[in-house]
């Protein structure tokens, strides 16, 4: 079972770096977002479908999170304040920093924190958020493959994530946030992360 001390011990020893600014953009602004883990026999990570009438990122699926306010003094607590202002996440333990990761639909960049969350009942706020969903761990890594979209970037092939949900996909920034989780965690879950496996998205498909 996932612990927060041992997820704690691993993100001590991991060295979150700045992924580079994406073709086209600058990324220099610093968005606090929490990764929220439920901990349990089947731990989970929430993330939101946001509301499709936001100016920014509209309909896409994300961690809660956000710009930083005058008063948060870190990204840290803008990432708390935002997680409760979103779903009223309250006693969230941060366990360690994920990298800072750029998105391709605007000049921001994630600055990711995960955190273990009690297992309590959510209060969605109807204006920024459209649905919850909860991504088991353990589902996720017990797949057989992952959908990537292949990118080369600074003269390395990769794949980008694609993991689909109910009707929406979490792609981008998220996504390789996301995927970047299960990579730290799997072997604490015994298990290994399945690869990747192209054609089923495409990025005129997703973009629009």
């Amino acid at each position: 079972m996932l612990t927060p001390d041992a997820i704690r011990r691993i993100l001590d020893a991991y060295q979150p770096v700045d992924i580079p600014a994406l073709p086209g953009r600058t990324n220099h602004l610093r968005a606090g977002v929490l990764v929220p883990l439920v901990l349990g026999a089947d731990p989970y990570c929430l993330v939101t479908e946001r509301a499709a009438h936001l100016g920014q990122h509209g309909g896409e699926v994300s961690f809660p999170g956000g710009k930083p306010d005058p008063g948060d003094g870190t990204l840290e607590r803008t990432a708390l304040r935002e997680a409760e202002e979103e779903l009223g996440i309250t006693g969230a333990e941060v366990l360690g920093e994920l990298s800072a990761m750029p998105l391709y639909t605007s000049d921001w960049r994630l600055v990711p924190f995960v955190a273990a969350v009690p297992e309590a009942p959510l209060t969605p706020s109807p204006g920024e958020v459209a649905r919850v969903f909860r991504m088991s761990l353990i589902d996720w890594l017990d797949r057989p493959h992952l959908d990537g979209i292949p990118y080369t970037m600074m003269g390395l092939s990769s794949h980008s994530p694609i993991f689909a949900l109910d009707g929406v996909v979490m792609y981008g920034g998220t996504a390789h946030t996301f995927y970047e989780l299960l990579q730290l965690l799997a072997p604490l879950l015994g298990r290994e992360v399945p690869p990747f496996v192209a054609g089923r998205f495409s990025w005129p498909e997703l973009l629009g």
